[in-house]
């Protein structure tokens, strides 16, 4: 059969304008972004469940496991129960350090002896060497905005010597919207982090996109998320930037405007199943919520569920983001594990 190259040529191009975006955007809009999932001791039975019903969608397991203490030096370990399923679905494992109990003045005095930094950093390679650690991530916090230097050169010096051996160094941070303000939040929190200049140093930073400090609602709507993530976005390239994202709810005394409970998914099921409810979803906050009474008081939850979980994803997505840090395994609502199918 002759054919007319003019209308084939025309049905060529056709077809590369059409179908070629589907490949070249699809990909980009899928991308494999890293999903780091934090495992405390108080939720470690309900998290090892998760970990067998959900091996495959956990890239990296996070145990907040060993602390440097008020001696300088660090302890810890993983319990035999965790370190058998991990094994047995071969995940890779990323511990946290802490500063014991969040403590200011041991983080202070650690930062002012380079001598126990150096036999710490010296434990953190010894320990993943005999562990299969692929690396630390430091949850060092209640640090001094005074101390900021200090941290950023001990992480500089870690960084240095963990990727002599082949392991990776993260940071969890704590997030702030603004470079200074004379507030204790920042001053003993959020005012300690150089974040460009860790995330020159490290493979990544955590970023807890959490805690709206100003909130009377949610720990973490899309709004407060987004603008943390636009103060940072010049500081903290979107490949090193793990977005944090928490399970927990907030719950408040309606009459008063004081929050007064927080906990696990389960706690948030549990109110639904034994009090008459009202539920909804704040499109603009992206976060669902339920309200009850008892007696003469009426009680707000803010929470997080698949669809929020969903939108935060979108986010990650959205931005380009390295991935996300989730703050507890464990204290999920179970079905928000679809919404990584």
């Amino acid at each position: 059969m002759k054919v007319n190259f003019y209308h084939f040529s025309i049905a060529f191009f056709l077809v590369l304008f059409f179908i070629a975006p589907v490949f070249v955007f699809g990909e980009e809009n899928n991308y494999n972004f890293e999903k780091v999932f934090y495992l405390a001791s108080d939720r470690e039975k309900q998290a090892i469940t998760a970990i067998e019903n959900n091996p495959n969608k956990i890239d990296i397991l996070a145990p907040q496991a060993y602390a440097v203490g008020s001696d300088l030096q660090l302890r810890g370990s993983l319990s035999a129960e965790l370190k058998e399923v991990i094994e047995k679905y071969d995940i890779r494992v990323m511990p946290l350090v802490v500063n014991a109990k969040f403590n200011q003045n041991i983080i202070h005095n650690f930062l002012l002896s380079t001598s126990a930094q150096d036999k710490v950093i010296d434990n953190f390679i010894f320990l993943a060497e005999k562990n299969n650690y692929i690396g630390w991530q430091f949850d060092f916090e209640n640090i001094s905005y005074l101390d900021r230097d200090l941290y950023s050169s001990f992480v500089e010096k870690t960084a240095k010597a963990l990727h002599k051996n082949n392991l990776i160094l993260s940071v969890a941070a704590v997030c702030r919207i603004v470079d200074y303000e004379d507030t204790a939040a920042y001053k003993n929190w959020a005012g300690a982090f150089d974040y460009k200049r860790l995330a020159e140093a490290v493979d990544f930073i955590s970023m807890m996109t959490y805690d709206d400090s100003n909130s009377v609602g949610p720990t973490a709507s899309v709004l407060y998320i987004n603008n943390v993530l636009d103060y940072v976005k010049d500081k903290i390239p979107a490949e090193k930037l793990s977005m944090g994202i928490p399970f927990y709810y907030w719950g408040w005394d309606q009459n008063s405007y004081k929050r007064i409970s927080s906990g696990p998914y389960s706690l948030v099921d549990y109110t639904a199943q034994n009090f008459r409810c009202k539920h909804g979803f704040d499109e603009r906050l992206g976060v669902p919520w339920l309200t009850y009474s008892v007696g003469a008081k009426s009680y707000k939850i803010w929470y997080e569920n698949e669809k929020s979980f969903g939108l935060k994803l979108d986010i990650v997505k959205e931005k380009n983001l390295r991935g996300f840090s989730a703050w507890v395994l464990g204290s999920e609502d179970p079905e928000i594990w679809s919404a990584l199918d």
